[in-house]
């Protein structure tokens, strides 16, 4: 997923865009519908425990910017996710 080149100055979010970036990293890489539906969720619980940060502050850019970022990877991959449980059924 190619997002804005912004800057977050959030090492919780920097920590878990690195994860993420791997695991997409993975998905493209691989043919295992397993193995894509695998790293999909990964990518959907990295973004879900980034979206119960408790530094969350909704009077800040980065935060904002944070949770907008993460609404699209938890979209994008939620439906991957979910063609891939179809397809593999």
């Amino acid at each position: 997923m190619e997002l804005e080149k912004q800057y977050i100055k959030c090492s919780k979010f920097q920590d878990t865009e690195a994860v993420i970036k791997k695991a997409e990293d993975k998905i493209k890489e691989t043919k295992s519908i397993q193995e894509k539906q695998y790293y999909a969720q990964d990518i959907l619980l990295e973004a879900k425990a980034l979206m119960l940060c408790s530094n969350y502050n909704s009077n800040t850019e980065d935060c904002l910017n944070c949770r907008l970022i993460l609404f699209r990877y938890i979209q994008e991959y939620k439906r991957l996710a979910e063609d891939v449980i179809k397809n593999f059924w």
